[in-house]
């Protein structure tokens, strides 16, 4: 995130939320010589108002179910991997920018999570089908939870 930036705005059901954050940051995802597949920003909430910041994130969520006539909530995720709260959306076609939305918790250390996953053009992503996607997506998804505790558990 941009130096000095503690906040940021997000459309929930309830009307715009500002989220508290300590520190955030951006990190990009590619596969070798392709473009990025996942834009992922990891944001350190304020222990003192965590599950209020997690519930407006999750009402951001919810919003953006609603509102995206080809949106589908991934009912195969189970509630949390490993040990990360999660949950996730994607378009049902591969035409907008951004082709999935995931958002992970770990309550333990106050940290949101949010991915997007993204459609490039054909010549330089690395599918090229829904069901190349859903494979590339679980295959990310699981390898970058697995990472996150590792490393937040010390192994």
């Amino acid at each position: 995130m941009a130096l000095g930036v503690t906040t940021r705005t997000v459309e929930t059901t309830k009307g715009l939320k500002d989220i508290q954050m300590i520190a955030g940051r951006r990190v990009l995802f590619s596969y070798p010589d392709k473009d990025f597949f996942a834009n992922v920003k990891v944001e350190v909430l304020p222990e003192k108002n965590y599950a209020e910041e997690k519930q407006s994130l999750i009402d951001n969520f919810d919003f953006l179910l609603a509102s995206g006539r080809d949106n589908s909530r991934n009912y195969a995720l189970k509630p949390t991997m490993h040990g990360l709260d999660i949950r996730g959306l994607d378009r049902d076609k591969l035409e907008l920018p951004v082709v999935g939305f995931y958002l992970l918790f770990d309550d333990s250390s106050h940290v949101a999570t949010t991915i997007y996953l993204l459609n490039q053009e054909p010549s330089v992503r690395s599918f090229q089908t829904m069901e190349e996607y859903v494979a590339m997506r679980d295959r990310f998804l699981d390898t970058y939870t697995a990472c996150i505790r590792a490393k937040s558990s010390g192994t």
